[in-house]
């Protein structure tokens, strides 16, 4: 199954604890998305990042191929958030050659506004930059960073 992730689940020692057979596929734009830091997490002691709809904007992710077995054991590491929190949401995105493909991705019932914290927001940059992610998707989570 194609999955977009974002955010901590780049990780790549989240990806293999949480997804042992992932395969990275590409990068990819969903359109029309944008991050937001709208659920608490109990073990970051901060905000989680999900996306939220937000015209004309986008969020890069990256799409990968996870088994039954993958998405199954990633459902159950949710723990930290109450369960159902994040859901599997269709969407379609954009890969860099332009050929939209519809991916599920992870989402979150938004809870309210919260902070990222510096050692969440390093979990997340060590996944953008394990998959080359441009420079300006690595500044723009910077910018997110506690001032």
């Amino acid at each position: 199954m194609k999955f977009f992730l974002y955010g901590d689940l780049l990780n790549p020692s989240q990806l293999k604890r949480r997804a042992p057979e992932h395969k990275f596929l590409h990068l990819a734009t969903l359109p029309d998305h944008t991050v937001k830091f709208c659920r608490w997490s109990s073990q970051w002691r901060c905000g989680l990042a999900s996306i939220v709809p937000s015209q004309g904007e986008k969020t890069l992710g990256g799409v990968f191929e996870l088994t039954d077995e993958d998405v199954k054991t990633m459902d159950q590491f949710e723990q930290d958030v109450p369960q159902g929190a994040y859901r599997h949401l269709q969407v379609t995105v954009s890969a860099t050659s332009g050929e939209k493909e519809l991916v599920t991705t992870y989402a979150a019932s938004p809870i309210g506004k919260f902070k990222p914290k510096d050692h969440y927001l390093d979990w997340v940059l060590k996944g953008l930059r394990q998959w080359n992610f441009p420079e300006d998707v690595i500044r723009e989570w910077e910018s997110y960073r506690p001032q």
